[in-house]
């Protein structure tokens, strides 16, 4: 019965862990040739003055921006999931101020959004007529 429950266990923990993403260059992350790949990305988190919420891709999330070391750079957006548990964003409500946006790293941590993080996560480009880019976080660490 000992052997079943530390398999269960095994199994279980092992499922629920995040997927691990591929390193790659902040400057390579939009890049056609990674569409539909699981990356992982340093950058610093962004609300730009404003962050769109929605269900629509089977899971309430926010997007925001991620940014590399030039921070008047345009960015790519990164869709968190909206909770208040280890890798998501805590509601914002309707006029939010920056000191507002709770954002829980992989140890549940609030991240100083001054900090670079690790963000990982499947990514979705795209060039129809214009650039597309985005990633549906399923990581975040402080670094």
């Amino acid at each position: 019965m000992k052997t079943k429950i530390f398999i269960f266990s095994f199994l279980f923990i092992f499922s629920c862990s995040p997927e691990k993403g591929i390193p790659v260059e902040y400057s390579q992350t939009c890049n056609l040739e990674n569409n539909d790949k699981v990356l992982e990305v340093s950058g610093y988190l962004k609300d730009e003055g404003s962050v769109y919420c929605s269900n629509t891709s089977g899971r309430y999330e926010c997007g925001f921006n991620l940014i590399g070391e030039d921070k008047n750079a345009k960015g790519f957006t990164v869709n968190i999931q909206v909770g208040s548990s280890s890798n998501s964003v805590e509601k914002l409500e309707s006029g939010y101020s920056q000191k507002d946006i709770k954002i829980h790293d992989d140890r549940g941590d609030i991240v100083n959004l001054e900090q670079k993080v690790t963000i990982t996560g499947k990514i979705t480009t795209v060039k129809d007529p214009d650039e597309v880019c985005y990633l549906k976080v399923n990581r975040i660490e402080m670094k």
